[in-house]
């Protein structure tokens, strides 16, 4: 099992989601689970973009990039 997880989470790293809240940290749902994320570039704010560079110990980890769009072929809704 970890190792789908671990497969589903290195996906992830080059997409991106718009921030809910302005927290630090918190949850997505990522290919039908429920994933945590954390902040650690930028300062978060509610409706940012968060681009995933990482993945630590189960953690996706993110940065603020407002450049990207919604439309983009990496958009996670």
């Amino acid at each position: 099992m970890k190792i789908i997880v671990d497969y589903m989470e290195k996906r992830a790293v080059g997409r991106y989601f718009r921030s809910l809240t302005d927290h630090y940290s918190g949850y997505i749902r990522l290919y039908g689970t429920y994933t945590e994320y954390r902040v650690i570039a930028g300062i978060p704010a509610e409706n940012v973009m968060l681009e995933i560079i990482g993945v630590e110990n189960g953690v996706l980890l993110t940065r603020v990039n407002n450049t990207l769009f919604e439309n983009g072929r990496g958009f996670l809704q």
